[in-house]
């Protein structure tokens, strides 16, 4: 009887590990535009995710620090999905937000809303430009409004 019941505990601990384990692919350890644009050539075309100020105005909309931006694109058919289920790494973006606000902080607006400025993590897709000076290097590539998170890292 104790050998069946030392059966059963194995299997429910093989079981709860390949739980965790399944876990553990889900989470998202979020990039800053500027670690994206510094290492463009291994990011291209890559699905991530990535932190910093998301920015909203007529003229557009971008993910970024004040010293690196990246315009996003909306692209209802190509973009990347965010995985169903997954979980932002709060390690990595609390050490990422901490370092960021050294540096950049959210807009004060006169008129208008505070919502053209927020912290966010956004899921899409890299795609670099050409040579194109007068382009910048690279946008993110969105499915849509679904795949921004906005983040109060205070909290």
């Amino acid at each position: 009887m104790l050998q069946g019941t030392t059966a059963g505990f194995r299997v429910t601990c093989i079981f709860l590990l390949a739980c965790c384990a399944t876990a553990a692919e889900d989470v998202i350890a979020p990039l800053t535009a500027c670690n994206v644009l510094h290492d463009l050539a291994a990011r291209e075309g890559k699905d991530i995710a990535v932190f910093g100020r998301y920015s909203y105005r007529t003229t557009g909309r971008w993910i970024g620090e004040d010293a690196c931006q990246l315009p996003i694109v909306e692209d209802l058919q190509d973009a990347p999905r965010p995985p169903a289920n997954f979980a932002l790494d709060n390690v990595v973006l609390h050490r990422e937000w901490m370092e960021m606000k050294k540096h950049t902080s959210l807009g004060k607006f006169r008129f208008g809303t505070p919502d053209y400025d927020r912290w966010a993590v956004i899921y899409g897709r890299v795609q670099k430009h050409g040579d194109d000076a007068k382009k910048p290097a690279a946008d993110l590539v969105i499915r849509g409004s679904g795949a921004i998170v906005f983040v109060n890292p205070d909290e």
